[in-house]
């Protein structure tokens, strides 16, 4: 892999005029309405018609008003399942092209853009993120080089690439002593980027999710590139952002109105937190793990005041360690859960959430995007045409749309 960081150092020492990319407050927008499989958007042409499918769901006049709010950058992520599925060629130019005008309808409402490039689990399907950093790896290497072709034709100050959403392995490398794969395939994914779109600012990350101990784990020595973003993603405190997610693990999918902050959670709250989950386990499963939803919460109640800043924290230990400045840091994804199916959560403790764990990234002066816009962590009502967020919301992102 040492010729792919090498390109890279060549590359961006011959283009050091390039204005790179600055970001400041973002949202992150949908990835699919109804997320269809690979065989549906294969057979169906009318679902990649608007490809990509934030197309269909934000209207010009919405990023007008996100931008009128104080945001200015959305992330948007894009599903390469379908273009890997198609292969090179017309059909997949195509949908490209759908990308270069999703990006450009942002552009012209005055907002600048991270194209996320964030597949999702599809079991054996092309596309499917474990396929991707498996088998499909050199067709995805590719697909990310002429992706980056696209982008370098826009203005470089205001786009930026980012090569792979949250690579979900390498989690033993970060956490124990297995050897880690993921540095040496960022390397040449970044090169393949770095080749076809010099000017345009590369956003890296770590593995296992995309944690900011991920993050910490890589030697930034492997690609020496300054036009570059490293990102990370924070949850923090798991139980609470993703309570009642019906994708997550047992416990937390069965617990329900669990406060925020973990110092609001009383011994009488927790009682009926724990006797719920139980209760919602045991009708899921059959029977219900006690232990584990009583230690879950015991065991959030116990976090301290600044569990909700350790990843901002940890990513900023890493910078200057390095020597990277906080500003080429970056909270890609931030938020919580508070509508699944009909219930919802209060909004004060999402707006809590929000504001701490804003604060957080602002005091260090790390950019951030929050996740996302609409949807059960959204933050803006789906039934408002513009989506206008609510004063106290926009209070919570420390947004001038609140005064």
């Amino acid at each position: 892999m040492r010729r792919f960081a090498c390109l890279a150092l060549v590359l961006a020492a011959c283009t050091p005029e390039a204005e790179t990319i600055t970001l400041q407050r973002g949202v992150n927008t949908t990835l699919w309405l109804s997320w269809p499989s690979v065989s549906e958007m294969m057979s169906d042409p009318a679902i990649l018609e608007s490809y990509p499918d934030v197309r269909r769901d934000v209207t010009p006049a919405m990023y007008e008003s996100l931008a009128a709010q104080g945001f200015d950058h959305i992330r948007m992520p894009i599903d390469p399942a379908p273009l890997l599925a198609f292969g090179q060629g017309e059909r997949q130019d195509q949908l490209i092209d759908g990308i270069r005008i999703a990006t450009q309808t942002a552009l012209d409402a005055g907002l600048k853009v991270v194209v996320d490039l964030h597949p999702v689990p599809r079991g054996s399907d092309a596309g499917g993120v474990d396929r991707i950093v498996g088998e499909d790896w050199p067709d995805y290497v590719a697909l990310v080089g002429r992706i980056a072709a696209m982008i370098d034709a826009l203005p470089a100050d205001r786009v930026a690439l980012e090569i792979l959403n949250e690579p979900p392995f390498d989690c033993g490398a970060v956490y124990g002593d297995a050897p880690p794969r993921w540095p040496a395939m960022q390397a040449e994914a970044h090169a393949a980027a770095r080749a076809a779109a010099p000017r345009t600012t590369i956003v890296l990350t770590g593995a296992c999710w995309g944690q900011a101990n991920a993050l910490a784990s890589l030697d930034p020595a492997l690609i020496p590139d300054d036009n570059v973003l490293w990102t990370f993603h924070s949850y923090e405190p798991f139980l609470f952002t993703h309570q009642g997610a019906g994708w997550s693990d047992a416990p937390q999918k069965y617990i329900w109105d669990l406060p925020y902050p973990p110092s609001a959670v009383t011994d009488e709250i927790a009682a009926e937190v724990v006797a719920a989950a139980v209760e919602r386990m045991a009708a899921a499963e059959g029977e219900a793990d006690v232990a584990l939803i009583e230690k879950a919460v015991a065991d959030y109640r116990a976090l301290p005041e600044t569990a909700v800043s350790y990843d901002v924290t940890r990513a900023v230990e890493w910078a200057e360690q390095h020597g990277i400045p906080r500003s080429r840091l970056y909270m890609g994804e931030f938020g919580a859960l508070h509508t699944s199916g009909d219930r919802s959560l209060p909004r004060e403790w999402f707006h809590a959430f929000l504001t701490d764990k804003r604060s957080a990234a602002d005091d260090a002066g790390i950019p951030w995007a929050v996740l996302t816009y609409a949807g059960g962590m959204g933050i803006a009502p789906a039934d408002d045409p513009e989506r206008r967020l609510a004063p106290e919301t926009c209070a919570a992102l420390g947004l001038p749309c609140a005064e």
